[in-house]
């Protein structure tokens, strides 16, 4: 049975993403504000609360451009036509969120607060990073930007010498040049594994989903769910992991959902994928 002080706190607990947004009415915000001087549970919630919203703020500012986002979605268009049966369209297609996703798995409480800012900074990140990939479409094209697909140890010294955009660049035109059991594989790997840039990793994150029939991109994204810190990627990865039905996965998905460090939006998509697997 739950003790009063439990039961305020659980309570309380659903308003916390609105309470960081500063959308609650102003006597549920004096309730909140009263209980969290008394709470470290709550205390640590809305913290990690802000700095999500923090990420959000700080991708804001590189959204794409019109421009690039009219490119993306023409881009879209053709891939979406490569996939129908060649048989020709009654009326033109309107774009629809479940065919643009690469992979969507959210589950249905993806309507409370900590999904909705969650689901925002993944989104804005993918933003970020479908505009930074077509930028050489729009006359944009970067000093790393070649015809030529690099050899291994070439992209390796590369990606240390790079900017994180233009790590982000190789890594997308790479991919597109790249087949699976290519030793290129590896290398996309240790970017996901290793690179300081949490929009590098996602990049790669999207690479290495375009090469998933290689088997060791499933070993792979199955080892990096243990090291990764960065919400947006963890949630990515889990996502490709149910997408691509690794069961092997689950291990690690049953430690991340218990891991203290991970927020609670991660460990709830975590147990959900584990669902999906099991």
């Amino acid at each position: 049975m739950k003790t009063p002080e439990l039961s305020a706190c659980h309570e309380l607990e659903t308003l916390l993403p609105a309470y960081v947004e500063r959308s609650l009415p102003a006597a549920e915000a004096q309730r909140v504000a009263a209980h969290l001087p008394t709470c470290l549970s709550c205390q640590l919630q809305v913290t990690q609360l802000r700095a999500l919203t923090d990420d959000l703020d700080a991708a804001l500012p590189e959204v794409p451009r019109t421009a690039l986002r009219a490119n993306f979605m023409a881009l879209l268009e053709q891939e979406k036509q490569l996939l129908k049966p060649a048989v020709a369209p009654a009326a033109p297609v309107q774009p629809e969120a479940k065919e643009a996703k690469m992979v969507s798995m959210w589950p249905t409480a993806l309507a409370n607060g900590w999904m909705r800012i969650a689901a925002s900074i993944v989104l804005i990140a993918a933003g970020v990073l479908l505009g930074r990939n077509l930028s050489w479409k729009d006359g944009e094209s970067s000093s790393v930007a070649t015809n030529a697909k690099p050899a291994p140890a070439e992209l390796a010294q590369s990606m240390r010498q790079a900017s994180a955009s233009d790590r982000i660049q190789l890594v997308s035109n790479t991919s597109k040049q790249t087949e699976p059991g290519d030793p290129t594989v590896q290398v996309l790997l240790n970017t996901l594994n290793f690179d300081a840039s949490p929009n590098v990793r996602l990049a790669a994150c999207e690479a290495l989903y375009r090469l998933r029939e290689d088997p060791q991109v499933r070993e792979g994204l199955v080892h990096s769910l243990s090291i990764q810190t960065d919400p947006n990627v963890q949630i990515t990865l889990i996502d490709m992991v149910v997408a691509m039905r690794v069961r092997r996965a689950v291990p690690q998905l049953e430690k991340l959902s218990k891991r203290a460090d991970a927020l609670p939006v991660v460990r709830a998509q975590a147990e959900a994928g584990i669902g999906k697997l099991i």
